[in-house]
């Protein structure tokens, strides 16, 4: 997102942006696309020096795990490899995701099951770290409040909790006010969140709407959208979380490229007001 918004390099652009951390995606190999590779002793200690000389810090790692693909090995292997790059670099949680696709003949409650099964497998072979696991709230399967609730009653352990996306309920099509309630259900499990809005009309906030109606075009900045996110940073603040508040905000396609940077702006604005 940062590059998206023009600078030629991340920790530039964050700190031009008046923030202190930002989460860094990624991938099997442990290499970001955005020039911070994490994937050998050396390399994570050349980005620790960087960071510190630069007064930054790195607050998750993101990784596109999907626990349903085949070789869920390499899913499981993947997750382990960040939590250990994570502790090196002194992160304590890695966000991964949720099975992407509802296979024929396969349910929720299977999809809740497998997902617990690798989360614990993930948790006992780094169960010498301190780095906690965000499972996000993130596309058809994972926004269910079912599959959510599956895995969490199903994985004991304090490192597993939750990337609480702000918008994704909305985009699922939960009605608003049932969306402050899964917020609400949810928050003793936060581990790490993105911080997205949307925007609907009047007629369609309160009613239950298809999976994605109208996205992209329902994506708002944050300080425009429909859901309160002060009642969202209050709910946060009540259950004793005190980490990040990262800025995801999907809108910007919505938007000229020249206008782009100056609704992130804003949307940093909004943010540290709510704080």
């Amino acid at each position: 997102m940062v590059l998206h918004l023009g600078y030629d390099e991340v920790i530039a652009g964050v700190k031009d942006l008046g923030l202190e951390s930002f989460e860094l995606g990624v991938g099997r190999e442990l290499k970001s696309g955005v020039g911070l590779n994490i994937s050998t002793k050396e390399e994570r200690k050349e980005v620790t020096r960087r960071l510190r000389s630069e007064g930054v810090h790195i607050c998750a790692l993101l990784v596109a795990n999907d626990f349903a693909k085949e070789d869920v090995k390499a899913e499981i292997k993947w997750v382990v490899d960040a939590c250990r790059a994570a502790s090196a670099l002194g992160v304590d949680v890695v966000r991964i995701d949720v099975p992407h696709q509802m296979k024929t003949g396969t349910t929720l409650e299977d999809y809740a099951r497998l997902t617990a099964r690798c989360v614990q497998q993930v948790i006992d072979e780094t169960k010498d770290l301190d780095v906690s696991l965000g499972m996000e709230n993130h596309g058809r399967i994972g926004n269910n409040r079912e599959f959510i609730e599956g895995v969490l009653n199903a994985v004991k352990s304090e490192r597993m909790g939750l990337t609480l996306d702000s918008g994704n309920f909305y985009w699922y099509g939960y009605p608003l006010d049932e969306v402050y309630t899964l917020i609400e259900s949810f928050a003793p499990y936060v581990k790490h969140t993105h911080i997205k809005n949307l925007s609907f009309s009047r007629e369609r906030r309160q009613v239950r709407r298809t999976i994605g109606e109208d996205y992209p075009k329902t994506a708002a900045p944050l300080y425009q959208g429909d859901i309160d996110l002060k009642r969202v940073v209050n709910v946060l603040k009540k259950t004793g979380y005190d980490k990040d508040l990262t800025i995801e905000d999907e809108s910007l396609g919505n938007f000229p490229p020249e206008q782009r940077l100056g609704i992130i702006r804003k949307d940093v604005e909004h943010l540290k007001s709510l704080i």
